[in-house]
């Protein structure tokens, strides 16, 4: 081989390396022990919507509840799944979700739509590299670190762990325990089994697990040092606990069903016979208003709207901006 030809099976050679490489860093999974999912207000009311890096991605309820991304304004929808999704996370650049093979988009048609595919869910924020990490029947998902904390629903439920990159599968414990309400390595759950005092589980400390308060609590959100939830003993209104000094405090006496919350405000359901309504309150429950009347569920929240459903109607969504500069209306998208 002369001197020219061995340069260019070299440059040939190099060129190659240099694509392989680029190939097999574009499928690998970054992980970060800091990592959190969606927030445990938008989990607890289905992990709808979630908010990522300037887009929001979303169980569309106009096509079946096929995730979709879109921008904060809601311009440029895109499909990307053909499937139903919830529990929608992520982290750096990949998206983890519960896809549900009995919602499938009427919109495709041929093989796409046979297709059986249940189970936890991986793929790149544009769609891509969509990979099956756990083929089960799953209940709630939320990212936690470096890994996807996911309940089984079979054999009377329990509570499992996954590497975001599909390794290290492990059962976490044989009670089906809640991950949504994740903070700084440790979920807070209500107690299943035993008890409804919510716990503590140490995620960066093998897991063990201790009891943070007693008492009938339910749907925790950890938010800026406090501890949000539903008191059973207390006409399932809305209290929290600052975790550093144990304090309880009341934040409404209204009957809740459900809430959500950001940084600045509470959104919830408020249950009662003649007037039921969305409300709104500051974190310490002051200035609370009506935003929307009528019997209202799965609350979501981004940084530009507020997401709901109304009874009796789960194939449709309302928004109102998050300003309530504009009253409640339908929230439809469609892909042509």
């Amino acid at each position: 081989m002369n001197k020219k030809a061995a340069v260019i099976f070299l440059l040939i050679l190099l060129a190659v390396a240099g694509v392989m490489t680029l190939y097999l860093f574009s499928k690998r999974v970054k992980m970060d022990p800091s990592n959190t999912g969606n927030t445990s207000g938008n989990l607890q009311n289905g992990g709808l919507f979630f908010e990522m890096d300037g887009k929001v991605y979303f169980a569309n309820a106009s096509d079946d509840y096929c995730l979709y991304s879109m921008n904060l304004d809601e311009s440029k929808p895109k499909r990307l799944t053909s499937m139903g999704a919830k529990y929608i996370s992520g982290a750096d650049g990949f998206l983890y979700f519960y896809m549900d093979s009995t919602k499938k988009s009427s919109k495709i048609s041929g093989f796409g739509a046979a297709t059986n595919q249940f189970g936890l869910y991986r793929c790149k924020t544009n769609g891509q590299d969509q990979t099956c990490l756990i083929r089960d029947f799953c209940g709630q998902v939320q990212l936690c670190g470096e890994y996807l904390y996911y309940q089984i629903l079979t054999n009377g439920g329990s509570l499992h762990k996954i590497k975001c990159n599909k390794t290290d599968d492990q059962l976490v414990a044989e009670e089906l325990i809640s991950p949504f309400c994740y903070d700084n390595g440790y979920i807070y759950y209500t107690g299943v089994n035993n008890d409804h005092d919510i716990h503590v589980l140490n995620t960066r400390g093998g897991d063990m697990q201790s009891t943070a308060i007693t008492g009938h609590y339910f749907y925790p959100v950890v938010q800026d040092g406090y501890l949000y939830y539903l008191n059973g003993d207390s006409n399932y209104s809305i209290w929290r606990t600052n975790l550093s000094t144990g304090e309880q405090q009341l934040v409404t006496s209204d009957r809740v069903d459900c809430f959500t919350l950001d940084r600045n405000y509470i959104y919830y359901a408020f249950s009662n016979a003649e007037s039921p309504s969305l409300r709104r309150c500051n974190l310490d429950g002051s200035d609370k208003i009506i935003v929307h009347g009528g019997v209202v569920n799965s609350i979501n929240v981004t940084s530009k709207y507020i997401y709901f459903k109304e009874f009796g109607n789960d194939d449709i969504y309302y928004h109102i901006p998050i300003d309530l500069s504009a009253t409640a209306s339908p929230f439809s998208v469609k892909v042509k």
